[in-house]
């Protein structure tokens, strides 16, 4: 593998890790929410992309 594609591999797991942590400390309208995207993030981890443009509309202000 290149050194781009480790670089490119590094960023992904830590924005992947730190989507994780936002949802854990999040205060989210609803609880199932919160779940749903935790469990989503872990087992789906595109879904973390996702989570970046929902969460002003997900979390409490």
């Amino acid at each position: 593998m290149s050194n781009v594609s480790i670089s490119i591999f590094f960023l992904f797991v830590a924005f992947w890790v730190y989507s994780i942590i936002s949802v854990y400390r999040a205060k989210f309208k609803e609880e199932k929410q919160k779940t749903f995207w935790l469990i989503g993030i872990v087992f789906v981890p595109p879904l973390a992309f996702f989570y970046l443009f929902m969460k002003k509309n997900l979390l409490l202000k």
